[in-house]
């Protein structure tokens, strides 16, 4: 009975490290296999607990553009998806196994349409899987971005990160993990973890910005430019379910020439 009632994630993202290290122990289809088994077990036995995370971080650590982030989200979370169908859970209970971990960096505006673009278009793939309306929710976390943080002159980091947290609050994540302004330079100490943690009690019990239900909501320039994200995000996402999935579309480098064409174009610049 104590099981019952754990909460957490077991946080297992087998493409996430497919992307990341370019292998998974054994095939990907028995990495996909196994994810299945383990949210079939969660599922029953710790129905507070959640089985896999989408992490886009390999993506956007890489240079990725928030339409492709999008993109890769959720193909990745439908191929978690037919995992956990293929074990035997309904849509219903695989959708609730699923979490979202979105990395934001210092462009505001746009790091608020994405998270909005995000929930509406994974409540769209949940609604065609027929998932009821209360399992087509997002369970959204941000991470403010390491490719926005500097080794150089590290205290401006504060600022990158308060920025991505507040834009997080904003596009109305569910959790904000803020990376402590030394991040880059190894393990950081007692001081940076501090004033990490305290940004984001400082935004939300000074700044009250978890007092408003989606702040964003109704302003024009924010809701066309989420409107464009979720359009673009969309038809990528299906060239990539086109090619059979996002495993079959990261096995054979695609998703790496997808990101590396962006960010030659980032180097031109």
């Amino acid at each position: 009975s104590g099981g019952a009632g754990a909460k957490g994630s077991f946080g297992a993202d087998p493409l996430g490290a497919l992307a990341a290290d370019g292998k998974v122990a054994g095939s990907t289809d028995e990495a996909l296999r196994q994810l299945g088994a383990l949210a079939s077990w969660v599922e029953a036995k710790l129905p507070s607990m959640t089985t896999a995370l989408v992490n886009t971080a390999p993506y956007h650590d890489a240079g990725a553009t928030s339409v492709q982030d999008l993109a890769l989200a959720l193909a990745t979370g439908v191929a978690y998806l037919r995992a956990m169908t293929a074990a035997g859970l309904s849509i219903d209970a695989a959708c609730r196994q699923v979490t979202f971990r979105f990395s934001v960096g210092t462009h505001f505006f746009r790091a608020i349409a994405k998270l909005r673009a995000a929930r509406r278009l994974w409540a769209r793939v949940a609604e065609s899987c027929s998932a009821s309306e209360e399992n087509r929710a997002m369970h959204m976390t941000v991470v403010t971005a390491r490719r926005a943080m500097t080794m150089r002159d590290p205290w401006v980091n504060i600022l990158r990160a308060t920025v991505g947290c507040f834009a997080g609050a904003v596009g109305g994540v569910d959790a904000i993990i803020v990376e402590p302004y030394d991040a880059r330079l190894g393990l950081s100490d007692d001081h940076s973890r501090r004033l990490a943690r305290n940004t984001q009690v400082i935004l939300q019990e000074e700044s009250n910005l978890a007092r408003v239900i989606d702040p964003a909501g109704g302003c024009w320039f924010l809701e066309k430019l989420t409107d464009q994200l979720a359009e673009a995000a969309w038809k990528l996402f299906q060239e990539i379910e086109a090619q059979g999935g996002m495993a079959k579309a990261l096995e054979p480098g695609w998703v790496a020439e997808k990101i590396g064409a962006v960010w030659q174009e980032r180097l031109k610049g």
